[in-house]
């Protein structure tokens, strides 16, 4: 009787190691896109003057890490309900090590752009497959617990990155960046190894692999999907506008220095990883309704604080705003969005993440035309509006 009951409590033991080491392991793995994209940010404005090119080609390498991000998760989530999370998750991080270091030796702009591509591809493996196998392993109300734990672990990336980023850039260039994304990429390759296959033969698509792709297409009829796919797309154009306009606003604009910049960039990260913990306090799809609301209020608060009183403290508290209700607007729709499509959940994963890094893309470009102040604050107000439309919708439902 005694060895039985010491069983159970080594099992229970077993469980609790493993559920906080996925949840470390996911969270970080899920937290590339920051880590790509966040970590130079502060070298954005030098990024261009070290490689004799213009401001534009020097912003193209943020847009084209999100493309490769966006293009990566599209591949990998069909591939990955085929043939399973853990190779493809190795693969894409042994792609990601040896992007970045074609990165760090990139002669000029071009090359470092393509790079940056293929660096963005490599690094969505981590993000498409973390929630996937967090989906593969559990449902419903743990998935939604599971999920904002991430979502709050991830918080950590984008606090870290663009500090380490300013601190490096006050003795050292960019390429050190990139050498510290190395050493991320080895210690989280490392890691995985440790996680078993969560996706089980049986469970896998037995369609062939370019038939697979078809679910895409699937998705759209799901409504509860699209319903909360369209919260956590147009959340991340909100983000998004935000990551590509911030480091030209403060540090040109507000004359902020790179540590500096760094240092708010990480206090609008911790608001984030607030939000998202709050969300996973509340009950049912509260998160959502003050979510919505906080983000439009911010939203057309920023009509003011960027084109009418330019106060950096007023600007700051804008951006916290925006980044707490970015967070309080993430755990839930994802958790119901994939937890509806649980049998394509690659797909299902890859589709959202995909989404973010995509509008990613097309805002960052956007940001700078014209009065970039003004384009920044429209670009909010559009992304929180179409966000409020989609959370009425969620409301509304059951």
């Amino acid at each position: 009787m005694e060895n039985t009951k010491n069983t159970y409590v080594h099992i229970a033991k077993t469980k609790k190691q493993l559920y906080r080491y996925l949840l470390i392991t996911l969270g970080f793995l899920s937290a590339f896109g920051p880590f790509v994209t966040d970590m130079y940010l502060p070298a954005l404005p030098s990024l261009a003057k070290q490689f004799s090119t213009t401001n534009s080609a020097a912003q193209l390498s943020l847009t084209m890490s999100m493309f490769g991000l966006a293009i990566g998760q599209i591949i990998i989530g069909p591939v990955s309900d085929k043939y399973g999370r853990k190779r493809l998750l190795i693969s894409s991080l042994l792609l990601y090590l040896v992007s970045t270091v074609c990165c760090i030796f990139s002669p000029n702009i071009h090359t470092f752009n393509l790079m940056r591509l293929f660096q963005g591809m490599a690094g969505a493996g981590g993000i498409v497959l973390s929630r996937s196998i967090a989906t593969d392993l559990y449902s419903g109300e743990r998935l939604t617990q599971f999920i904002s734990m991430i979502a709050a672990v991830n918080g950590i990336a984008p606090v870290a990155a663009p500090i380490i980023g300013g601190i490096i850039l006050s003795f050292s260039t960019w390429k050190f960046i990139f050498w510290v994304l190395l050493a991320i990429g080895l210690i989280l390759t490392a890691l995985s190894m440790r996680i078993r296959e969560s996706l089980s033969y049986r469970n896998r698509l037995k369609l062939p692999l370019v038939s697979s792709f078809v679910n895409y297409k699937n998705l759209l009829s799901n409504r509860i999907y699209m319903i909360h796919f369209g919260i956590y797309m147009f959340s991340a154009f909100v983000l998004f506008t935000y990551i590509s306009a911030s480091s030209f606003i403060l540090q040109v604009t507000f004359g902020l220095s790179s540590l500096m910049f760094s240092l708010c960039f990480a206090l609008n990260a911790l608001a984030i990883a607030a939000g998202c913990a709050a969300a996973g306090h509340l009950q049912g799809k509260k998160s959502i309704k003050y979510g919505a609301l906080i983000m439009l209020f911010a939203a057309l608060l920023s009509v003011v604080t960027l084109n009418v009183v330019h106060s950096i403290v007023l600007v700051e508290v804008t951006f916290v705003m925006l980044m707490f209700s970015f967070g309080l607007l993430q755990p839930v729709p994802t958790a119901i969005a994939l937890d509806s499509e649980r049998s394509n959940a690659g797909v299902a994963s890859a589709a959202l993440g995909a989404s973010g890094f995509l509008v990613g893309g097309i805002v960052a470009p956007i940001v700078g035309l014209g009065d970039m102040l003004k384009t920044t604050s429209l670009l909010f107000i559009v992304g929180a509006v179409i966000v409020g439309f989609f959370a009425v919708k969620s409301l509304k439902r059951k």
